[in-house]
């Protein structure tokens, strides 16, 4: 990916399609500030018709926070990976560590992923480590966790593949609590080294690595630039278009 991306997560910080339409309409307005940057948009799912509606057809991306495991129309409740392909949607996050510490298993993230790319969905897989440890055992668990949702991903579909890095010890703190730059070039490094392992190396390197983990405009250009990642997910920050912005800024080359 040439350009760098960058994806606001907005979990559940904005409520209204009012909120959400007048936010996207800003970050349109404001859009030249980061031209050259990929950004993304995930709203919660009753939120998407407004954003899609307020993007129209400008360069700014409509994305999801997670998406259903299962194919099968009778459950409930669920958004399948095509109901989103259908709503407009080109990106989608899967096994944020929030969803899986609600319930969502090993299998049902390698499900998940599998339905994304299946429907040509960019699929932004998330894995993290709770706490960092000196043995470095969370490298170990970084490595099962990529090689776990990776089963049945074919080297063609990992095109449609972009990595998010959220160490959990670091999400929805702030910037002092994030990674600092070598650390996280480290983990970058890594992971690209447990990528190519499961693919070709000149195709490893071509799947995006963003970093997610209270990023925000304070220390967003010193990761992004010596870290070697290819942009964020960002969380709480994103929910405010000022912060945003700026985050969006500090990722052009």
């Amino acid at each position: 990916m040439k350009k760098r991306l960058v994806i606001a997560n907005w979990k559940l910080y904005v409520e209204s399609p009012r909120a959400a339409a007048h936010f996207v309409s800003f970050l349109r307005k404001r859009s030249r500030a980061f031209s050259g940057v990929e950004a993304v948009i995930a709203p919660s799912f009753p939120l998407i018709g407004a954003v899609s509606g307020a993007l129209g057809s400008g360069q700014i991306k409509l994305g999801a926070q997670t998406l259903s495991s299962v194919t099968d129309p009778q459950h409930t409740g669920d958004v399948s990976a095509a109901i989103l392909k259908h709503s407009g949607v080109s990106y989608v996050i899967v096994g944020h560590s929030e969803r899986r510490a609600a319930g969502e298993s090993t299998e049902m993230v390698a499900q998940q992923l599998a339905q994304a790319l299946a429907q040509g969905l960019k699929a932004v897989l998330c894995v993290g480590e709770r706490e960092r440890e000196a043995s470095g055992a969370h490298f170990s668990f970084i490595a099962g966790q990529l090689t776990s949702a990776l089963t049945g991903v074919s080297a063609k579909q990992s095109d449609k593949l972009v990595i998010a890095y959220e160490p959990v010890w670091a999400i929805g703190k702030s910037a002092e609590d994030a990674m600092k730059p070598a650390e996280l070039r480290e983990m970058a490094i890594f992971i690209k080294k447990t990528l190519a392992e499961r693919f070709e190396r000149k195709t490893a390197l071509k799947v995006p690595i963003l970093y997610g983990g209270s990023v925000e405009p304070l220390n967003a250009r010193a990761l992004v630039t010596e870290a070697g990642v290819s942009g964020f997910l960002v969380g709480h920050a994103s929910a405010d278009a000022d912060s945003f912005i700026e985050i969006l800024k500090a990722c052009k080359k």
